[in-house]
């Protein structure tokens, strides 16, 4: 005679396997989809920079990403800056905006702590003319991961990846 079938004996064994199983991963998935997000981040601010960069190069004008109220994590403006102050006022064209980030910790150090401006050369410029060199970074709570968005004199942009143990 042919069995069809399976006994209840290994079908309560199996479930119990893919219960344990189950309660293995779920940690992990939620790990890993925290830090895909904070990587995500990090590409979405780093490619909005960039093209930033190569609108004011291309349109032989100020363009400046401003983070509006202080805080990257609220979201950002990319904008034409006729005045040149890397506030957008209210004639200023906007270019295009950026999605917060409510849950992770973004912040610049002084020189690019409000905004970053490029200049039709290429270069990323203060108000006052000088040079804009500085550090964006992003971090997680209970992430290991870290990236900063490194800017340097000439303008140029570099991603960094690099590992924590903290994020404020």
């Amino acid at each position: 005679m042919e069995n069809r079938g399976v006994t209840l004996i290994e079908l309560i064994s199996v479930l119990a396997i893919s219960a344990v199983l189950g309660l293995v991963a779920v940690p992990a998935l939620n790990s890993l989809i925290q830090k895909q997000q904070l990587r995500a981040a990090a590409y979405s601010l780093y490619h909005l920079l960039i093209t930033a960069r190569a609108t004011a190069i291309s349109q032989q004008n100020r363009i400046s990403v401003w983070n509006q109220d202080g805080d990257w994590r609220s979201g950002v403006e990319v904008f034409l800056d006729s005045n040149e102050n890397g506030q957008r006022e209210s004639a200023e064209t906007r270019l295009y905006a950026a999605a917060d980030h409510e849950n992770m910790s973004i912040s610049g150090n002084s020189p690019v702590a409000n905004y970053v401006s490029y200049i039709p050369n290429g270069r990323a410029a203060k108000a006052n003319g000088a040079f804009q060199a500085g550090t964006i970074t992003l971090c997680k709570s209970g992430v290991s991961d870290r990236y900063q968005l490194i800017i340097s004199s000439v303008g140029r942009l570099r991603l960094q990846k690099s590992t924590t143990s903290s994020c404020p």
